[in-house]
C-alpha cells in the first residue's frame, strides 16, 4: 500500500483512518461545543486565530476534527518547540500541523487552505494552571502583517477546554532539550511524569469553540509597515478572543459534568 503525503507532510489516509475515533474522542471525551461555523468560508484562504493553552497541543488536533466536520479542513501552524519532540511532532505533522513559519503559512494561503495560527506561541502553552483563560501577549503582530500581505480574512476563535485537558502544573526547564530541540521545558501535570506515557492521555474535559466574524485586515490596516496600526489590529483580535473565552467559561460551568 502508498501512503501519499502532501508537500507539507499531512497524510490524508491516517485522517480518514482515525476519523472514528476523533469523532469518539469529540462527542464522547470532550464534549465539544462549536459556535460560529457560518462564518468558516466553504473555501479559499482563510487565516483563523486562536488562543493557545495546555501542557500538550491537544487545541491543534481538536481544532483540526471539530472544523473538518464543519466543513472545512485546516492546516495549524505549530511552534518548533513540539513539532520537533519525538513521535508527537511526526504525528501532528501528519494530521496536517506544519511547522510556524511566515513563508510556510504563505505558501499554505497561497494554495487556498485554511491557516490556523497561535500568535502566543510556547508562551501560550506555557500558562500553568492558576494562568489559565489568560491570554499571553500576541507576538509582534506577525499574523496581520500575513493577512496584509495575502489579502486573507482574519477569524478570530476562542478555544475553552485545552488547559483543563491536559493542565500544566510546572515545568522541568532542564530537561527539555533532552526530548527534543527546541523544547524550552518538561511539563508536569497530574499525571505526567508521575505515569509514564499514559500520563500524556488527556482527561475528560468539557470543550467550547466559538469562531467569531471575519475580519478584512485591509480595511484596518492601510500599510504593512505601519507598525502601530498593526499591533492596535493584533491587540483588538487578541482582546475580542479574551472576551470570549471569559465568556465560554462563565457559560460553560463545570469543566467536567
Amino acid at each position: 500500500m502508498t501512503t501519499t503525503f502532501d508537500a507539507f507532510g499531512k497524510d490524508p489516509a491516517l485522517l480518514e483512518a482515525l476519523a472514528p475515533r476523533l469523532d469518539a474522542l469529540l462527542d464522547q471525551w470532550f464534549r465539544v461545543a462549536l459556535e460560529g461555523a457560518e462564518h468558516l468560508p466553504a473555501g479559499g484562504r482563510a487565516l483563523l486565530v486562536a488562543n493557545h493553552g495546555g501542557a500538550l497541543p491537544w487545541d491543534a488536533v481538536v481544532l483540526i476534527a471539530a472544523l473538518a466536520r464543519a466543513g472545512r479542513q485546516v492546516r495549524p501552524l505549530v511552534e518548533d518547540g513540539v513539532m520537533t519532540a519525538p513521535f508527537l511532532g511526526t504525528f501532528l505533522n501528519r494530521v496536517g500541523c506544519v511547522r510556524a513559519s511566515q513563508d510556510n503559512a504563505t505558501r499554505l494561503l497561497d494554495r487556498g487552505e485554511a491557516c490556523l495560527v497561535f500568535p502566543e506561541g510556547m508562551l501560550g502553552l506555557a500558562k500553568t494552571w492558576r494562568r489559565r483563560h489568560q491570554l499571553q501577549r500576541f507576538g509582534r503582530g506577525g499574523f496581520v502583517r500575513l493577512a496584509l500581505r495575502t489579502d486573507t480574512p482574519l477569524l478570530p476563535v476562542a478555544v475553552v477546554g485545552a488547559e483543563e485537558t491536559a493542565p500544566l502544573l510546572g515545568r522541568i526547564e532542564a530537561l527539555g532539550r533532552l526530548f527534543a530541540d527546541g523544547l524550552p521545558y518538561l511539563p508536569i501535570t497530574p499525571t505526567f511524569p508521575w505515569l509514564g506515557p499514559l500520563g500524556l492521555l488527556p482527561l475528560p474535559a468539557r470543550w467550547h469553540i466559538r469562531i467569531g466574524a471575519p475580519i478584512d485586515a485591509r480595511a484596518v490596516v492601510r500599510d504593512e509597515g505601519d507598525a502601530v496600526a498593526v499591533n492596535d489590529l493584533a491587540g483588538v483580535v487578541r482582546d475580542r478572543i479574551q472576551r470570549d473565552v471569559v465568556d465560554l467559561v462563565a457559560r460553560r460551568g463545570s469543566a467536567w459534568w
